[in-house]
């Protein structure tokens, strides 16, 4: 175990650098085993784990606190180190029997509790910080679940610490524990039975850190354990509701010393009141007339102070904007209630104030703000009422017209598209509706991705607006700010609202396909926009969160049944001419080297060959049927000139992957031609050769060169020069007559005097990691050579069909067709 331990920790980008298929796999198998071993050896591969932990963060730490000799992609592998441990870690306490714990395991615990709490007291205002403070939340969730008393003791000495403590600014990040934590509901119960014991005690600053953290608990409970909120419903716990009852007391007297702090005790207060269903009933009834107990007066003084600040007539912004909190906390819990429990009175008190609440957060003509620190919170409570207002009402869409109209703020927007995102995948309940009733709104979701679209690509802002919505921008120009200003758009983030809207695509394309009632013709070219839309944003290299969600969508939207309605009335034609626009957009980008993650864009050009090739084996008697249109001959002929060109790329990854793809060319051809009774080499003249070449992609290799030796071996057996295989050899001639010019001017023409073509840039960025120009020129000349073979391999093949010209004649198309004969042949000139 401890021999495992060592290599994993060898494994880690931290340790190997920037990590290569191989070592992915590596580290992937090395993990693997460490979650299983972990059931029998628990204590011993956590204790190194978390030592492995507490050493690549410190490493981390002391990277991003001080200087940086060693560049951004060693700080890289640091935080991506971080990250597998954490996962890792998360894996194997997830993986152990429930409720067995020893001493020795106890004290681990503790070791690497005191870990993980580093990364959670940590401002999460930077993206790879957020998601180091994410992973490490889970983490504590899942060593909660068996491990719950050393947290819970943790937290209780804390609590304990602060009731005594004098200092100005204690530190309260053990009572936030609490957030992350696994708890039922009877250790829900204690949680609450220990605040009650401890609130009287704390200082006011504190009240505010853990009745936030209470509130949380109750939500984590509520969303993990569903069904013993449903429990607590039709059969109250006693012990529970007596908890809640003196919890509510307590806060309720800290509301009556404190006039100004009442409207921060409403939101937890109201999920008391959930839990205690009894008494909940008794104060709603009592509005009918009904008796209403005197114990339970200051819960009905409560309810009514809610009711009335929420209305068009409440005098105090404060108490309206804590009603607000306290009424979206209210909806979204009545959510979790089933539907066919209509004697819940908990339905009740929602109608009640749902209208006000949806006219005082969904009003255009006067926004709900609480001001410039909570814009996130207010957006956050927006999108949790559209949501529970879905899921109470479906088939009112009132919030829903107001946040499709373009004529309003895009905080609106925001609001739609991140509300449908959390509908589809936050796990359903069985009584909540489905997103299929918002399919009828897919053209104004189109329109909103169209015009979004175009403000972000056409430069309408900056392309590095932050990650979450900002509430402004700074822009460089002032008339740039002026024509921002002009619209009334103080809220900006377009390129946000962009990822949100191709994150919803990715989640459901159906919300953007949906074209019932329209004609054929306008069904595929709304498509076709989609679609085109979608793979300009797959090369924007300033945006490569957008483009790698970008990916995704098209992905899913290549998925056969998906295909099936880019145009039901025509589906086969209407596939034939948008992928193929697809993939000719896409590879003439990797032709021309304008895209730096080239391996993973081929990896992914082969998963949508793949798809489409399982869409066209359902239709094999039909396969051709479009199929003879100009753009799918020239993006049949594009992808075999990728293929053919990174089989001489230095990346090993992207050569191998590049040998596969040529399988499912040849598929294709297989699944097109069996109908039609012709033979496979009439699409792919070199069908027999590419079937070698994907084989030779799944043999061990010992090496770049001894793969490249075998590469040029079957390249050289070629004996048709059509199709991709001659544009291949004039852009690869191309790219190293540029090379020697840089070769043979070494030193004095470096990478970075910007006179290299674009292809050699994108080389000397991708190889950016060894900061040595002894590596570039190293790698530059492996490449010359690499393409020095490939051009020798394929130059006789080349050759064969061609004749000198006249000078005059000598420009010739790079992608010629197969009938026309081109006169001018560069392989005289390179040999």
């Amino acid at each position: 175990v401890t021999s495992l331990i060592t290599r994993f920790e060898e494994q880690l980008p931290c340790r190997t650098g920037p990590q290569t298929t191989h070592s992915r796999v590596n580290e992937e198998q090395i993990k693997t085993c460490l979650i299983q071993i972990s059931r029998y050896r628990f204590s011993l591969v956590i204790s190194g784990l978390t030592k492995i932990l507490q050493r690549v963060n410190e490493m981390f730490l002391t990277l991003t606190n001080g200087p940086r000799p060693h560049g951004q992609d060693f700080e890289r592998g640091c935080y991506e180190s971080l990250l597998i441990v954490l996962d890792t870690l998360e894996s194997c306490l997830s993986n152990q029997p429930k409720d067995i714990t020893r001493f020795d395991e106890a004290m681990n615990v503790k070791l690497l509790l005191r870990e993980i709490c580093q990364f959670l007291d940590v401002p999460h205002d930077n993206p790879n910080v957020l998601q180091l403070k994410n992973l490490a939340s889970k983490v504590l969730f899942a060593l909660s679940l068996n491990f719950f008393n050393a947290v819970f003791s943790r937290i209780s000495a804390r609590l304990q610490e602060l009731s005594a403590c004098n200092e100005e600014n204690p530190d309260y990040s053990d009572i936030e524990l609490i957030q992350h934590i696994n708890v039922d509901v009877f250790r829900l119960t204690k949680l609450l039975s220990e605040a009650i014991k401890k609130l009287l005690l704390l200082k006011k600053s504190a009240h505010v850190v853990l009745m936030a953290s209470l509130e949380k608990a109750i939500w984590n409970w509520m969303d993990t354990y569903p069904q013993e909120f449903a429990d607590v419903q039709k059969n109250p716990n006693e012990e529970l509701a007596k908890c809640c009852d003196s919890l509510f007391d307590i806060l309720d007297s800290f509301a009556e010393s404190n006039k100004k702090g009442r409207p921060t005790v409403w939101p937890l207060q109201i999920m008391l009141l959930i839990l205690s269903p009894k008494v909940l009933e008794e104060i709603v009834n009592a509005d009918s007339g009904a008796p209403c107990s005197p114990r339970h007066s200051k819960k009905k003084q409560f309810i009514d102070s809610v009711k009335r600040a929420v209305g068009p007539h409440s005098t105090s912004k404060q108490q309206t904007e804590a009603a607000a909190v306290t009424c979206v906390k209210l909806c979204k819990a009545s959510t979790y209630i089933n539907i066919q429990d209509s004697s819940n009175v908990a339905f009740v008190l929602v109608q009640s104030v749902i209208n006000d609440l949806k006219a005082l957060l969904f009003n255009p003509s006067k926004p709900f703000s609480r001001g410039q620190n909570y814009i996130f919170h207010d957006m956050d409570l927006m999108i949790d009422c559209f949501v529970s207002c879905f899921r109470i009402k479906p088939h009112n869409n009132e919030a829903l017209k107001v946040c499709l109209n373009p004529n309003f703020p895009s905080t609106f927007h925001y609001v739609l598209v991140s509300s449908l995102y959390k509908i589809i995948t936050q796990p359903r309940l069985q009584w909540w509706p489905q997103i299929d009733l918002v399919y009828s709104k897919s053209s104004e979701l189109r329109a909103m991705f169209s015009d979004t679209h175009n403000k972000v690509t056409q430069g309408y802002i900056i392309t590095n607006t932050p990650q979450r919505i900002i509430q402004s921008l700074t822009l460089k120009s002032k008339d740039s700010k002026s024509r921002f200003q002009d619209r009334g758009e103080e809220t900006p983030g377009y390129k946000t609202l962009l990822l949100c809207l191709v994150r919803l695509i990715h989640a459901d394309p159906m919300l953007m396909l949906n074209n019932q009632g329209k004609a054929g013709h306008e069904i595929q070219s709304s498509t076709l926009e989609l679609i085109n839309g979608l793979v300009s944003l797959v090369h924007q290299p300033t945006m490569p969160d957008v483009a790698q969600e970008a990916m995704e969508a098209l992905l899913v939207l290549h998925q056969p049944e998906k295909i099936e309605v880019w145009n039901p009335e025509a589906p086969i034609n209407t596939f034939w001419d948008v992928s193929s626009q697809v993939l000719f957009s896409i590879s003439q980008k990797l032709i021309q080297h304008q895209i730096l993650n080239y391996t993973d864009i081929l990896k992914w050009l082969r998963e949508i060959l793949v798809c489409r090739n399982e869409f066209l084996s359902r239709h094999k008697e039909y396969a051709n049927v479009g199929s003879h249109i100009p753009i799918c001959k020239q993006a049949n002929i594009k992808l075999e000139v990728v293929f053919f060109m990174y089989l001489w790329s230095i990346d090993i990854e992207a050569v191998l992957v590049a040998m596969s793809c040529f399988s499912l060319l040849c598929e294709e051809s297989d699944i097109r031609c069996g109908p039609e009774e012709m033979t496979v080499t009439h699409l792919l003249p070199n069908y027999h050769l590419f079937q070698e070449l994907a084989q030779a992609s799944t043999v061990l290799t010992t090496g770049r060169a001894a793969l490249q030796k075998r590469i040029m071996a079957l390249l050289r057996k070629i004996d048709h020069s059509g199709n991709g295989v001659q544009p291949a050899w004039e852009e690869t001639f191309r790219n190293w007559e540029s090379s020697t010019k840089v070769l043979t001017s070494y030193p004095k023409a470096k990478l970075e005097d910007g006179q290299v073509e674009p292809f050699h840039r994108s080389v000397g960025k991708r190889r950016a990691s060894h900061q040595n120009s002894e590596h570039e020129l190293e790698d530059q000349i492996s490449e010359w050579a690499n393409m020095t073979g490939f051009l020798c391999a394929l130059g006789g093949v080349c050759l064969q069909r061609r004749s000198p010209c006249r000078p005059t004649e000598r420009k010739c198309p790079v992608l010629p067709s197969a009938t026309q004969e081109v006169q001018y042949c560069p392989v005289t000139q390179f040999v």
